[in-house]
């Protein structure tokens, strides 16, 4: 009956923040709305197109349930267990910022791979006596997303009667890569300078083409650079891993003593640290 005591305690604390979040979803959905417009930027380039709602719905949603399984294997008092939800709420806003930035890396990715192929479509289109629009229109056929929706948003814009310049500055503000802002460079001075423009595409295709291999042979010399900066980063995770599993006295002593949830914390900063400098020793400008 005594062991159940704090297991009961645990559980009315459960019941009743439940209760308490039940009653104001709606002001905190408008709340977690708020935060997730906050990455409104990102998440227009990371091509979701998923409500605010419902991406704040499903961070509190994985808040709730990561404050659960702290609350279930820690055992804390009231107090620490109330202190548990800011930090799980940091822990899954740290991690929705990550996985946002990590689909905008990917798509901008994408996109630079697909650029080269869309201006030899361009000058190819230019050549044959199409307008700049009817050239875009061309790009929108023949490749795939996320190029098709980026420049079928241009051609979107200027149906409506926004100027071409215009609408490829906010292609360039929404897709910011040093190899668009280029091509979108060499557009408006041809408009106003004049100029064969299909030739002009066709040597900044070529000038990315050299580009690319450049960075593929950068890449190919850095690779046991990385892999080391991986297995350095891996490593104090991977002996933290063993000592949960092989050692209970060591892991119930980080679990359930002040010393262990500090020293815990002092683990995950000095983790995030050392990655953070081995990803600026790794980064290379070209």
């Amino acid at each position: 009956m005594v062991n159940a005591l704090p297991l009961a305690i645990v559980l009315g604390v459960v019941g009743t923040m439940a209760f308490a979040v039940y009653a104001a979803w709606s002001r905190i959905e408008g709340y977690l709305a708020t935060f997730v417009n906050s990455f409104a930027s990102d998440i227009d380039r990371a091509g979701l197109r998923i409500p605010a709602e419902r991406l704040g719905a499903i961070v509190a949603t994985i808040t709730v349930v990561l404050w659960l399984v702290a609350v279930i294997f820690t055992h804390p008092d009231p107090i620490r267990a109330i202190l548990y939800i800011p930090i799980s709420f940091a822990i899954v806003a740290f991690g929705f910022r990550s996985w946002i930035k990590g689909k905008v890396k990917r798509r901008l990715k994408a996109f630079d791979e697909q650029l080269e192929l869309a201006l030899r479509l361009i000058s190819s289109g230019l050549r044959v006596g199409l307008s700049l629009r009817q050239a875009l229109v061309l790009v929108t056929e023949e490749l795939a997303d996320p190029a098709q929706t980026e420049f079928s948003r241009v051609i979107a814009r200027s149906n409506i009667g926004v100027p071409m310049d215009v609408a490829l500055d906010d292609l360039v503000r929404r897709v910011p890569s040093e190899e668009l802002a280029m091509m979108v460079d060499a557009i408006q001075v041809q408009s106003k300078t004049g100029g064969n423009l299909g030739k002009i595409l066709d040597h900044l295709a070529g000038t990315i083409k050299g580009r690319r291999q450049i960075f593929r042979k950068v890449k190919a010399l850095t690779g046991e650079a990385t892999l080391s900066g991986w297995v350095i980063g891996l490593l104090p995770v991977g002996v933290g891993a063993f000592i949960m599993i092989a050692q209970p006295a060591m892991r119930d002593a980080l679990i359930n003593t002040p010393i262990g949830h500090a020293s815990l914390i002092a683990f995950f900063m000095l983790e995030l640290v050392g990655v953070g400098v081995i990803r600026s020793m790794m980064k290379l400008d070209i």
